[in-house]
């Protein structure tokens, strides 16, 4: 489990990432109960991270971007 800093520095790894290859970042639910979030590119889902039951889900931002990073899609990093 990662802890808040942890949490949010990966989340900015992903969204600069994201924003240097083209990928748009779609979460499906409302705020504070996402129940997915996909990466998509042309409309298409490269990476994605689901609920697997009625929980609001917590997005493991550092499996994203070792999943991006896995694909290719490097850089972006501050």
């Amino acid at each position: 489990m990662l802890n808040a800093q942890e949490k949010k520095r990966y989340y900015n790894r992903v969204r600069r990432t994201c924003k240097l290859h083209g990928l748009d970042i779609v979460y499906d639910g409302v705020p504070k109960f996402y129940r997915a979030v996909e990466l998509q590119k042309d409309g298409s889902t490269m990476f994605a991270d689901r609920a697997e039951d009625h929980h609001p889900l917590n997005i493991d931002w550092k499996r994203l971007h070792e999943e991006m990073a896995d694909y290719g899609y490097k850089g972006g990093i501050k």
